[in-house]
């Protein structure tokens, strides 16, 4: 059912033992949402673990309060009374860690994605809020006094889904919220730094490898690459290494709807959708049993070959821009 923030709230103080799961393939946002919702349950007295079902990547880790984020199998034979689930649409999105669950859904579910299924027992989804972390902020903020470790993951969430606040989701809100933030503590510079700066000599490598597949379409108003198992091997980079790329694709001026294919492993690839100002990439999302935001959207595509999903997914995106 849906939910208020007042049931949530109520809720959360009934926990005992609370598992906070965020989703597959994490973002800044799931990272930063999970580690503050299990700093505040800690803060509580409730005896709360964070986790996200897949591989972090490296560089999130530099931020303090992620760190007690653990994995599926670090968690298993652990009782929990209450799961919440945070910025994920679907529980497919929480992968292996939906077997940690108490019961068959979710107690909680806080999210910001307009297409969110409503998976939980109570459901929370404010697609207004620029990320699911400035939702974890307005529970935070009435329920515990605030440390730098905590307002810092916050903004980690909320800075990297709103592209260091350059998204069109920005508004009077978000800034508020951050600077609030800041008054408890946080600093946007480690976060930046993390995210933005981490590029090693093989990443760039391959960044140039994706541009050599770069192709432009639609008189320039649809972009796409990608980035093939073989490149990466090649490159001697994890998946995680393309984190940004898409937005890389997005920067070219003209561009208004911008993908990355990333097979791995083959047979499987991630399809980034990006666009800047009016195409709806998060409905070719859907369409392809992914989700999103209208300008941020994902799915992953099961083929045999990798140009098979350039191919379906292209033809999607030719079809929405002429719409």
């Amino acid at each position: 059912m849906k939910a208020s923030l007042d049931q949530v709230i109520t809720r959360l103080r009934e926990a005992n033992r609370a598992l906070v799961v965020g989703h597959i393939r994490p973002d800044g946002d799931a990272i930063g949402s999970v580690a503050a919702l299990t700093l505040i349950l800690r803060k509580l007295g409730i005896a709360a673990e964070g986790c996200i079902p897949d591989h972090i990547p490296w560089f999130y880790r530099e931020i303090q309060g992620t760190r007690i984020i653990r994995s599926v199998a670090e968690l298993r034979g652990k009782g929990f009374d209450t799961a919440v689930v945070l910025d994920a649409s679907d529980i497919s999105r929480i992968g292996e860690a939906a077997q940690l669950l108490p019961g068959r859904e979710p107690d909680v579910v806080l999210d910001h994605h307009v297409t969110n299924t409503g998976f939980g027992a109570l459901n929370l989804c404010l697609p207004n809020y620029a990320a699911t972390a400035m939702i974890v902020h307005e529970i935070g903020k009435r329920l515990v006094p605030y440390d730098r470790e905590l307002a810092e993951v916050i903004l980690l969430g909320i800075a990297t889904d709103t592209g260091f606040f350059k998204y069109a989701t920005v508004d009077d809100r978000t800034f508020a919220v951050a600077a609030e933030l800041a008054r408890h503590g946080a600093r946007i510079q480690p976060i930046a730094s993390a995210v933005l700066e981490h590029r090693t000599p093989k990443t760039i490598r391959l960044l140039v490898d994706m541009f050599r597949t770069l192709r432009l379409e639609a008189g320039g108003k649809l972009a796409y690459a990608y980035v093939s198992a073989e490149m990466l091997r090649r490159a001697g980079c994890g998946e995680e290494e393309t984190e940004g790329f898409v937005g890389e694709i997005r920067a070219l001026h003209g561009v208004e709807v911008a993908i990355l294919f990333t097979e791995w492993p083959e047979g499987e690839v991630h399809v980034s959708l990006r666009s800047k100002a009016y195409v709806d990439v998060s409905r070719i999302a859907r369409a392809l049993g992914g989700g999103g935001h209208p300008r941020a959207a994902g799915c992953t595509l099961h083929v045999p070959r990798l140009r098979d999903a350039i191919a379906r997914v292209v033809e999607a995106a030719r079809v929405a821009l002429l719409e």
